[in-house]
C-alpha cells in the first residue's frame, strides 16, 4: 500500500506542482478580475459536472463492487449513454448562466466544451478508481488537470500577448480532451465483446437514476455549500475580490486532494469491497489506516499551507492577495473539516446509509446559505469564508454522530 500510495502521491504531486504554478503565473501576470473569472467559471463548471453526472456513478460503483457483479463492461457502457440523455436535458437549460451574467456570454462555448470533457474525464477516472487502477487514475488526470498548465505557463513566459485568460482556457481544453483520450485507450483491455450482443438494460439505468438521485441531491448541496460564497462575493464585492479568493481556495482544497489521493483513493474501494463481503476485521484495519492517514496528512499539509502563504505573497506582489490572509486561515480550517469528514461519510456509504448523508449535507447547505447571507455583505472575504468554516463543521459533526450511531450495523440495507 505504501509503495502504491507514494507512487500516486507523486503523480499528484506534479499534477498539484502544475496548478500551484499556474495560479500563481495568473495571480502574477493576469488581472485580479480576470482570475475572478476564472474562478467562476471553473467553480460552475465544477457544480454542472454533478448536475449532468446525477452522481450516477455511485450506484454503479456499488454494482462493480459488488461479490455478485462480473459484466463491468455493460455496466460502464450503460452509464454512459445514461450521460448522453443527461447531456441533451441539462445543457440547454444551463444557458441561465449566461442570461443572468454570471458568467459572460463570450465564454459561452468554451464553457460548453470543458463542462463536457471535464465530466467525461472524471466519470473516467472514477472508473478507473473503481476498477482499482488508482495510477492509471492518476496518469489521466496529469493531463486532465497538470500538462497543460505547464504548457500555459510556458507561452505566458514566451510572450507578453499570452498574458491572458484565453491561454489559459485553450489550454484546459487542450489537457482535459487528451485526458479523455487516453482514458478510451485505457480502457481498451477491458472485455468489451461481452457488450456487442447484448441490449442496453434500461431497467436498470431506471434503477440506478432513482437509487442515486438522492445522493445526488446530497451530493449538489454539499458543493453548493461549498462554492456558495464564492457566487455572493462576487455579487457583493466584485470579480477581483473572487480573483483574491479563487486563489486562497484553491490552495486550501490542497488538503482535501492530497488526501483523497494519497489515502482515499488506494483504500476507498477496498474497504467496500471488504464491507460488502462481510471481511469485517480486515474492514476494520483498512478503516484505520485511512483515519490515521487523513488525520496526518491534514494536519502536516495545513501547517504547511498556513506558514508558506507569506512569502507566497510576497512574491505575488500584489496587495490585494495580501490583505484578507485572515479569510485564507480560515479556509484552511474549513478544508481540514472537510476532509475530517470523509471518515464518517465511509462509514455511511459503505453501510447504505444514504439517507444519513443527504441529511447532512442540506443542513450543511442550509448554514452556508444562511451564514453567506449573514456575513459576507458586511464582512466580505472573511465573511464568505467563516460561512464555508460553519458548513464543514456542521457536516463533519453531523456526519460522526450518525457514524457513532450505525457503527454496529453489519449489514448494508439491501438495493431496491
Amino acid at each position: 500500500m505504501l509503495k502504491l500510495s507514494s507512487i500516486n502521491l507523486l503523480l499528484r504531486i506534479i499534477t498539484l506542482g502544475s496548478k500551484f504554478l499556474l495560479i500563481m503565473s495568473m495571480t502574477r501576470l493576469l488581472a485580479p478580475a480576470e482570475v475572478g473569472i476564472y474562478g467562476v467559471l471553473s467553480t460552475t463548471i465544477g457544480l454542472s459536472i454533478y448536475i449532468v453526472g446525477m452522481d450516477f456513478y455511485v450506484f454503479n460503483t456499488r454494482e462493480i463492487l459488488s461479490s455478485k457483479s462480473k459484466d463491468k463492461e455493460l455496466f460502464i457502457r450503460d452509464q454512459f449513454l445514461f450521460h448522453i440523455f443527461s447531456y441533451v436535458i441539462f445543457l440547454p437549460i444551463l444557458i441561465i448562466l449566461f442570461i443572468l451574467n454570471i458568467i459572460p456570454v463570450k465564454y459561452a462555448f468554451i464553457f460548453y466544451v470543458l463542462l463536457v470533457l471535464e465530466h467525461l474525464s472524471q466519470e473516467f477516472n472514477r472508473v478507473f478508481i473503481t476498477l482499482s487502477k488508482p495510477i492509471v487514475a492518476n496518469v489521466t488526470l496529469f493531463f486532465r488537470s497538470g500538462a497543460w498548465a505547464y504548457a500555459a505557463m510556458i507561452l505566458f513566459f514566451i510572450s507578453d500577448d499570452t498574458h491572458n485568460l484565453w491561454t489559459v482556457l485553450m489550454g484546459w481544453v487542450s489537457g482535459v480532451l487528451f485526458s479523455v483520450l487516453l482514458s478510451i485507450y485505457y480502457l481498451k483491455d477491458l472485455n468489451w465483446y461481452i457488450v456487442k450482443n447484448k441490449k442496453v438494460n434500461w431497467k436498470w439505468v431506471k434503477r440506478g437514476v432513482v437509487v442515486s438521485f438522492p445522493l445526488f441531491v446530497g451530493n449538489i448541496a454539499l458543493k453548493l455549500a461549498e462554492y456558495l460564497d464564492r457566487y455572493f462575493i462576487t455579487f457583493y464585492k466584485g470579480k477581483a475580490l473572487v480573483g483574491a479568493y479563487t486563489f486562497y481556495g484553491s490552495l486550501s482544497n490542497l488538503l482535501v486532494i492530497f488526501a483523497q489521493t494519497g489515502v482515499i483513493m488506494i483504500l476507498g474501494p477496498k474497504v467496500i469491497r471488504n464491507f460488502q463481503s462481510g471481511d469485517y476485521k480486515i474492514y476494520k484495519i483498512q478503516m484505520k489506516k485511512m483515519t490515521s492517514g487523513v488525520i496526518i496528512s491534514t494536519i502536516f499539509i495545513s501547517l504547511a499551507l498556513a506558514i508558506g502563504i507569506i512569502p507566497i505573497t510576497k512574491l505575488i506582489g500584489k496587495p490585494i492577495y495580501a490583505n484578507h490572509l485572515s479569510a485564507y486561515w480560515t479556509l484552511i480550517g474549513a478544508y481540514a473539516f472537510s476532509v475530517l469528514a470523509l471518515l464518517p461519510h465511509q462509514t455511511l456509504y459503505v453501510r447504505f446509509k444514504d439517507k444519513a448523508i443527504i441529511v447532512s449535507s442540506l443542513i450543511s447547505l442550509g448554514v452556508s446559505l444562511l451564514l453567506n447571507i449573514l456575513l459576507v455583505p458586511k464582512f466580505g472575504l472573511i465573511g464568505g469564508a467563516t460561512s464555508t468554516f460553519g458548513a464543514f463543521f456542521t457536516l463533519f459533526i453531523l456526519k460522526l454522530l450518525f457514524a457513532i450511531k450505525y457503527k454496529n450495523v453489519r449489514e448494508p440495507i439491501e438495493k431496491n
